[in-house]
């Protein structure tokens, strides 16, 4: 029987039971695809991780990233989330790069926060629906909606914009409207910004039912790629996620003047242990 060491790492948390919940496999190059992907379901997060060595001179590791049904090519908390144990048990420096099945990611390490930075051209569409099919999706009334589009950083996700923090929290995601609108294996964030502190919520699709991520990377970073589409940058907000369903979340998103994009976030190890496999 063989077994695989795995560590539990809340990240965007500034609490203890705060944040995203995280399982990282440090070291999992004997692992394949298959198995990822049972281990993967089998602790049923929203993301587990698996490093392997890269393929990529330029990167320290190389990030396989897993929800319950699918691979991703990138995501924001796996990725903190496994610069935090790498650092921890590599000894890797405070900057340095991951690969990614998106591409090379920058990580950096300042006091107790990460951050990783990206630095590529924002993939744009419009979204086809209306606000009465985003009022209707989402449980609010046509004028809570102000505008919607597909956003790509690194991971397409549709990003609607509501007109008060009020309208993020009233939020009630019509699950027969889900997939029509969203797409299968694909996400809905929803955001609203007042004085640098944006209020946003997440949903997906988790085997068939509506759920919601605590807190989203990936998607700060596509909120940071709408601020440079729509000339809102230089910027720095502070990013509140996750207060609804009781596992508060906090992330710093930064675009400089040359347009790259900064995620940054804490993360706390809860535990670990060894996973068997026949």
């Amino acid at each position: 029987m063989k077994s695989y060491s795995y560590q539990l790492v809340n990240v965007f948390a500034e609490t203890h039971f705060g944040g995203n919940p995280l399982a990282v496999f440090p070291e999992a190059d004997g692992l394949n695809t298959e198995q990822m992907q049972l281990i993967a379901r089998q602790f049923n997060l929203s993301e587990t991780v698996f490093l392997h060595q890269p393929e990529n001179a330029k990167a320290v590791k190389k990030l396989r990233i897993f929800t319950p049904d699918y691979e991703m090519p990138f995501a924001g908390h796996p990725t903190i989330g496994s610069a935090f144990v790498a650092h921890r048990l590599f000894n890797l420096p405070d900057a340095y790069q991951f690969e990614t099945e998106a591409g090379l990611v920058s990580l950096e390490h300042q006091d107790q926060r990460i951050t990783f930075s990206l630095n590529k051209n924002v993939i744009s569409e419009a979204s086809s629906y209306n606000k009465d099919d985003f009022s209707a999706l989402l449980g609010l009334k046509p004028q809570d909606i102000l505008e919607s589009s597909w956003i790509n950083t690194g991971s397409n996700q549709l990003l609607v914009q509501v007109n008060s923090a009020k309208a993020v929290e009233s939020c009630q995601i019509q699950p027969m409207l889900f997939e029509k609108i969203v797409g299968k294996n694909r996400s809905i964030y929803i955001w609203f910004e007042e004085n640098q502190i944006a209020k946003v919520r997440l949903f997906f699709m988790n085997g068939g039912n509506i759920a919601e991520d605590p807190g989203t990377g990936s998607a700060a970073a596509n909120l940071g790629g709408w601020c440079i589409l729509n000339q809102r940058y230089p910027m720095h907000w502070q990013i509140f996620q996750g207060d609804e369903i009781k596992r508060p979340n906090r992330l710093m998103l930064r675009v400089d003047e040359n347009k790259t994009i900064y995620v940054g976030a804490e993360a706390i190890l809860v535990g670990e242990g060894q996973f068997y496999l026949p």
